[in-house]
């Protein structure tokens, strides 16, 4: 009796606990900092980030839309900041980056697995930031 008592009881908890995805709530931004060499990016949420550096400019050449820009939906591929970490993102790495620079855009969305089994982007957030 005992036994099936524990075995209800942690059925329970796992369902609960089971049908809560990453996605309930809402992101927080990430944090940026610049060093005059790279970006540093801070993940203050308890999931993992993915994002896209990009020169701004770069974004109005092409109509100023993010739709105009593929975001990156293969978990194992795309550039992340892992749950309550950081990542540094050399200017360089930054799409469009040029010498004298002033600021760069960065994008983040979390993953969310459809019900196809394929992933797609969901809670888009955009921040300019500036660089030195």
């Amino acid at each position: 009796m005992r036994t099936l008592r524990a075995l209800a009881l942690t059925l329970a908890s796992l369902t609960l606990f089971g049908c809560e995805t990453p996605t309930s709530p809402t992101s927080q931004r990430l944090l940026v900092s610049s060093d005059g060499r790279a970006l540093t990016l801070t993940n203050p949420n308890s999931w993992p980030v993915f994002y896209m550096a990009i020169d701004p400019n770069t974004l109005a050449v092409a109509s100023g839309s993010l739709a105009d820009f593929a975001l990156c939906t293969n978990p194992s591929a795309c550039p992340r900041v892992a749950a309550k970490a950081s990542v540094r993102v050399p200017y360089v790495e930054i799409g469009g980056y040029h010498v004298g620079q002033a600021a760069v855009r960065v994008t983040q969305w979390r993953l969310r697995r459809s019900s196809s089994g394929d992933y797609e982007a969901t809670d888009i957030q955009s921040l300019d930031a500036a660089i030195q």
